[in-house]
């Protein structure tokens, strides 16, 4: 140090400033030094992502009166609440700022909100990109320090193994490790993967495509359950009213309702064994020929339906059902004969013609 009790106070300061300097340019160049000879870089800490705290589940929300359930995204932090709100993420999803989460109902005839959460999600995603290709830097960075440091260990003679007994009672010695280099890779983060960002949001949208699909199929089917205990509740009210109608016990069903009302009419009967015929016709003819079996003949009409129909069982049989579809008198044409004659009759058949399913 340049100071003398002969110099002035002024000069001594600037004497002390000085060699200040001095000790501040010779420190920086050993550093430097230092540096350069082992290339070592500082260890770099990682940023956590925003994302990371994010957590998908189904809960419940109070609708007025009843609890409805809802697809809820859970996050950490008034930082990230801040984030959503003054850059509007939560656009189309229902924000609780204030206790850190989105929800939005399930509705089954459309996916917009979910939509929507999916959006949010990714937005998020976004947001962490810049932090993520950060920590992809700064891992290098770490893994190359690391290794740099066990390099210079190895090189001057600091070995990660010595012999020793591994216990008290043990009689020769083993190869046994010391415990500082895991000591040291704690502190030097190297563990991080160039996919967290994509990863994450991925198992997020995942999950949450995963809870969106099983609710809707539960509303699906109660929906389904609820429009078949109605459809039931009608088709019993229809078939008791068509049962007194008809004359017959309370106890019968619509194929016994069925069987009865096709045998008040002739036309109706042969009609509808006509059609059987035309959608089933691996035993041939044959319910054709049933429904002619109890068929009676009453005009010239009647005659001619005859005639036509045997034409083509027994002289013009081509093995096709169909051709009682297409014949002068198909069964549409004799449906239509069945419905002139009595209306009403015609109705009450197509009625339980729809709750039959094998007719």
């Amino acid at each position: 140090m340049s100071v003398f009790e002969s110099t002035s106070i002024d000069k001594n300061f600037d004497y002390v400033i000085e060699d200040l300097k001095k000790l501040k340019e010779i420190t920086i160049n050993n550093y430097k030094k230092l540096e350069e000879s082992t290339e070592l870089s500082k260890i770099y800490h990682l940023q956590k992502l925003r994302i990371e705290s994010f957590r998908v589940r189904l809960a419940e929300k109070k609708d007025y009166w009843n609890y409805r359930p809802v697809l809820r995204v859970d996050w950490d932090g008034y930082d990230t609440d801040k984030y959503i709100k003054e850059n509007g993420l939560a656009e189309g999803i229902r924000f609780e700022e204030n206790y850190h989460y989105v929800y939005i109902y399930f509705d089954e005839s459309n996916n917009v909100s979910l939509e929507s959460m999916i959006e949010f999600i990714k937005k998020i995603a976004e947001s962490d990109k810049c932090v993520h290709e950060e920590n992809i830097e700064k891992v290098k960075i770490n893994r190359s320090t690391e290794k740099k440091v066990f390099d210079i260990l190895k090189q001057i003679g600091i070995n990660d193994t010595y012999y020793g007994y591994k216990t008290s009672r043990s009689r020769d010695t083993s190869k046994m490790y010391y415990s500082f280099p895991s000591e040291i890779k704690k502190q030097i983060p190297t563990s991080y993967s160039d996919s967290k960002l994509e990863d994450l949001t991925k198992s997020i949208l995942d999950k949450m495509k995963q809870i969106w699909n099983a609710e809707i199929n539960k509303l699906k089917k109660q929906r389904l359950d609820k429009e078949k205990q109605e459809k039931e509740k009608e088709s019993n009210k229809k078939l008791a009213l068509l049962l007194a109608k008809y004359d017959l016990e309370l106890t019968d069903s619509w194929e016994e309702l069925f069987d009865k009302i096709i045998e008040k009419n002739k036309y109706l009967r042969l009609a509808h064994y006509l059609e059987e015929n035309r959608n089933d016709w691996n035993d041939g003819f044959s319910f054709a020929e049933a429904g002619l079996r109890n068929f009676s003949v009453e005009s010239d009409v009647d005659q001619e339906i005859v005639d036509n129909i045997q034409s083509h069982m027994y002289e013009n049989w081509g093995g096709d059902g169909r051709v009682f579809r297409d014949c002068t008198y198909n069964y549409s044409v004799i449906y239509n004969m069945a419905a002139e004659q009595d209306p009403q009759l015609f109705k009450d058949y197509e009625i339980v013609k729809e709750e039959v399913v094998d007719f």
